[in-house]
C-alpha cells in the first residue's frame, strides 16, 4: 500500500460507514480520507461510485445522495439533508456549503454557499457545467441553468441565471416567488462585463437593493438573453431589457432597449481616468448595500431566524460570502484609487484633462485613507433591530412559519417597513461616510 493509499479508510474501515447507517453500493470505488471522522458522515446518506470524500471539515447530513450519475469529489465541503450532488455528471466541491435539497448537476464550486431550496417548482439548483467560484452566495431558491460562471455575485431568493452566462461582481435581487414570471431572471448568452478598458475592476452591479429586496415583495427584474451589462449598473426594481442589447449606467422600471455605440475611433490613453470621483461613489453605494446585508445576516437571519445548529451554520456560512464580497470591493477600490494615483501623475503634464477633473482626483486621493479606514469595519454601522420586526418574526415562528421566505413573506406591513427604514440607515450610514470626508477637503 503506498502512502496515498493509506490516506484512506480501507474498504474493511469502510464498512464502519455501513455499519452506521452509510449507504455505499461499491466500496472499492469509494475514497474516504481518514481525517473525515465517522460522524460526519450521517446515517441514511448516499456515497455512489467513483466518490472521493477529503477534509476534516466535510460534512454529510441524512438523505443526500452523493455522485448519482457521476464521478463527485468533496474538499472541506458541507452537504445538507436531501441534497443531491450530480444530479447530471461529475461534480467538484472545495470549501462549499450546499444547503438541504439542493440539486447539483454537473460542475465545481469553489469557497462560495447555496442556502438549499425550500420549494420544488424547478428540480435543480444547477445545472450542466456550472461553475460557483469565490464568494457566491446563492440564497433559497436561486438557480442557474447550464454553463454559467459566477464569482463574487449575491443570488437573492428565487433569482435564477439561464444558460452561458458570466455574472460576477454582481448583486441580484427582486420577485415575489418562485413560480414563471415572478422571479428576477437573467436571459441566456448575457455577460456582466466586471473589467474596464483600463483594467480596473471598480465595476460591480446592483441589480435591486438590500434594504427593500430582502422582504421578497418587489417587482422582478428581467434580463434579456445575449445582453451586454457594462458594470458598474444600478438598476432598479421592476426593471426589464430587451434581448441583445448594450446597458451601462443606471435604468429604472419598464422596458429598457439599451443603446449602440457611435462608429469611428477617437485618441484614448487607458491611463488617464476620468469621472474618478463618481466611480468610486457608485462603488461605495455597493458597500452600502453589502453593508446592510451583512447585519441582515448577523442581526436577523443568525441571531432571530435560524431554530437549528445546522441553519445557523449555513447562515454563518452565508455571511462569509457577504464579507468576503465586501473585502473584495474595498480591494478593487484600493487597487482604482492607485491607478488613479498614477493617472493623475501622467494628467498634470498634459493639458487634455479639465481643472475640475484634477481637483476632484486630488481631493479623492487625500481623503480615501480615512474613508477606507472607516468603511472597512462592519461593526461601525450596527443599528438596534427595530423591535417591531423581531416581534413580528416571533409572532410568525409561533404560528409555525419556520421556513426563512414564507416567514419574510407573511411579516406584517409595519413589520417589513420597519425593517427596510432600518436597513435604509444602515446605508446611508455608508454613503454619508464618502459624502463627510470629501467635503471635508473642499
Amino acid at each position: 500500500m503506498n502512502e496515498n493509499e493509506n490516506s484512506y479508510y480501507n474498504p474493511a474501515q469502510l464498512r464502519k460507514f455501513q455499519e452506521h447507517g452509510v449507504i455505499i453500493p461499491d466500496l472499492s470505488s469509494v475514497r474516504i480520507g481518514r481525517e473525515v471522522a465517522f460522524d460526519k458522515i450521517a446515517a441514511g446518506s448516499t456515497l455512489h461510485p467513483f466518490v472521493r470524500i477529503n477534509g476534516s471539515n466535510t460534512e454529510i447530513h441524512a438523505g443526500a445522495n452523493i455522485g448519482l450519475f457521476g464521478p463527485v469529489t468533496l474538499d472541506n465541503s458541507w452537504i445538507g439533508e436531501n441534497a443531491v450532488i450530480g444530479s447530471l455528471g461529475a461534480v467538484t466541491l472545495k470549501d462549499t456549503v450546499v444547503g438541504p435539497e439542493s440539486i447539483l448537476g454537473s460542475g465545481v464550486a469553489e469557497q462560495a454557499v447555496l442556502l438549499g431550496k425550500e420549494t420544488k417548482v424547478n428540480d435543480f439548483s444547477t445545472g450542466y457545467g456550472f461553475r460557483i467560484r469565490k464568494g457566491s452566495l446563492y440564497e433559497e431558491d436561486a438557480s442557474s441553468a447550464q454553463h454559467t460562471d459566477t464569482k463574487m455575485t449575491v443570488l437573492f431568493p428565487w433569482t435564477t441565471l439561464g444558460s452561458n452566462i458570466n455574472f460576477c461582481d454582481v448583486l441580484l435581487a427582486g420577485g415575489t416567488g418562485p413560480e414563471p414570471g415572478y422571479f428576477s431572471e437573467v436571459g441566456s448568452g448575457t455577460i456582466h462585463f466586471n473589467f474596464s478598458i483600463r483594467g480596473d475592476k471598480a465595476t460591480a452591479s446592483l441589480f435591486g437593493d438590500v434594504s427593500s429586496g430582502v422582504f421578497l415583495d418587489q417587482q422582478r427584474l428581467f434580463i434579456g438573453g445575449n445582453n451586454s451589462l457594462l458594470g458598474p449598473i444600478k438598476a432598479d426594481f421592476g426593471a426589464m431589457t430587451a434581448a441583445d442589447v448594450r446597458i451601462n449606467g443606471a435604468f429604472s422600471a419598464g422596458l429598457n432597449f439599451g443603446h449602440s455605440l457611435p462608429k469611428g475611433k477617437i485618441a484614448y490613453d487607458p491611463r488617464i481616468f476620468l469621472g474618478a470621483l463618481g466611480i468610486v461613489k457608485k462603488q461605495v453605494n455597493v458597500l452600502a448595500e453589502l453593508t446592510a446585508l451583512f447585519h441582515w445576516y448577523q442581526q436577523i437571519r443568525i441571531a432571530w431566524v435560524a431554530q437549528t445548529p445546522q441553519q445557523k451554520f449555513i447562515y454563518e456560512s452565508g455571511l462569509r460570502m457577504v464579507e468576503l464580497n465586501h473585502q473584495e470591493r474595498l480591494s478593487q477600490l484600493q487597487r482604482f484609487i492607485d491607478a488613479v494615483d498614477n493617472s493623475l501623475s501622467l494628467t498634470l503634464k498634459t493639458e487634455t484633462v479639465s481643472k475640475k477633473e484634477i481637483v476632484e482626483q486630488k481631493l479623492l486621493l487625500q481623503r480615501w485613507p480615512d474613508i477606507q479606514k472607516q468603511l472597512s469595519v462592519l461593526a461601525n454601522f450596527a443599528l438596534t433591530v427595530p423591535q417591531t420586526l423581531l416581534n413580528n418574526i416571533t409572532e410568525q415562528q409561533a404560528q409555525g412559519n419556520s421556513v426563512y421566505t414564507k416567514l419574510i413573506q407573511k411579516l406584517s406591513q409595519e413589520g417589513k417597513q420597519s425593517g427596510k427604514q432600518w436597513l435604509n440607515t444602515i446605508t446611508e450610514k455608508v454613503r454619508n461616510v464618502f459624502v463627510e470626508e470629501i467635503k471635508k477637503g473642499e
